[in-house]
């Protein structure tokens, strides 16, 4: 049975906003003994054990942290069924019973701030929640990665808030969080180089790294040139087809991996620009390689195997994209309500064509 009495004392202080001395003047303890307790060098008497967990108000079971182990197993297996899910209704559903149940874990706590950034309304209270969360985060948690992905999720929201007149948020307040994030180089994926030769985990790891650095490349890409005004439609139209080229030859096999989203929403992109130019013929060829994909996808196994020159033996699970993903739904949704097409373009044979084939 594992214990978790000393870091329980040291949460459960924290929670109080107690200082060590204070903690130990109610206990009737020196301060050196609630410090050798919270480092875990040494215990409290067995007889304090009720003594400590009535003065925290919980049992000497959750003191010690004997359903620690239950708890664990149940925030794994919830987490991960939140991870592997697209559907927002869904995952607040669950992270809002995960929340109720263990306010105080930090995994919780950054996935409710997730919810609470990108699915709720930035009303005056749900901001206060987010910035509640970002500065316990901030201050308690030991976890570099959870810290990181807070300031992300706080950046964001400074960012909107920064747009938003009366909001008391600048872009600058956004810029100060930017410039404490770890440069991209600093990610864990670099270091996959690390694993030795005959690691076992060696070419996954700098597999992983390359398909991370495709989907960091072509997000940026696309953002900052097919949203730019400062190009062309032509030139738009170009470099897409260049991105498709590049990735049709990382992924020679035709299993586009992690990338099978990105390259759906390139071929649309190069379908809208096409439009733009009143060349429908065109827009109706990549909108149809774009449906094409999603109908490949869907039909696909949930776990496949890789055998592109650079991918060869990497596994693909699609729930990488998210356990309620359809890429049919996603496609469809795209060409009938986000693409800026006109009504008579989508009354021809030709697209409806398509939306039938999406079902």
């Amino acid at each position: 049975m594992t214990i978790y009495l000393s870091e329980n004392i040291k949460r459960l202080r924290r929670e109080k906003e107690l200082t060590q001395e204070t903690l130990a003047e109610f206990l009737g303890v020196t301060f050196q003994s609630v410090s050798n307790w919270e480092r875990g060098e040494s215990y409290p008497d067995i007889t304090m054990l009720p003594e400590i967990a009535g003065f925290f108000k919980v049992s000497v079971d959750e003191l010690l942290g004997i359903n620690r182990a239950e708890d664990e197993a149940e925030i794994t297996k919830e987490l991960e069924a939140y991870d592997n899910l697209s559907d927002e209704k869904l995952k607040q559903e669950i992270i809002d019973r995960l929340k109720e149940k263990f306010p105080n874990d930090f995994r919780v706590l950054l996935r409710y701030m997730t919810c609470l950034v990108h699915f709720k309304e930035k009303t005056v209270e749900n901001v206060a929640k987010i910035i509640a969360i970002y500065e316990n985060i901030k201050q308690n948690c030991s976890n570099d990665k959870i810290r990181i992905s807070a300031k992300r999720h706080i950046a964001e929201l400074y960012k909107e808030l920064s747009l938003k007149e009366g909001s008391g948020i600048t872009f600058e307040d956004c810029e100060k969080i930017i410039k404490e994030m770890p440069r991209m180089r600093d990610g864990q994926e670099m270091f996959g180089t690390f694993y030795p030769v005959d690691h076992p985990e060696h070419d996954l790891k700098i597999q992983n790294a390359i398909e991370e650095s495709f989907l960091l490349r072509t997000t940026f890409y696309s953002h900052f040139y097919f949203y730019n005004d400062r190009c062309t439609d032509e030139w738009q139209i170009k470099s897409v087809q260049k991105e498709i080229e590049y990735l049709e030859f990382a992924y020679d096999d035709g299993n586009y991996g992690k990338m099978w989203r990105m390259m759906m929403n390139l071929y649309g992109h190069l379908g809208v620009k096409y439009y733009n130019l009143n060349d429908y013929e065109n827009a109706i060829h990549n909108f149809k390689r774009a449906a094409g994909l999603a109908i490949e996808f869907d039909g696909m196994d949930r776990i496949t195997t890789m055998h592109s020159t650079m991918f060869e033996g990497k596994e693909f699970d699609k729930h990488t994209l998210g356990s309620t993903f359809i890429a049919k739904s996603r496609v469809k949704e795209l060409l009938t309500q986000k693409y800026p097409l006109s009504d008579d373009f989508k009354a021809t044979e030709e697209f409806k064509e398509i939306l039938s084939v999406l079902g």
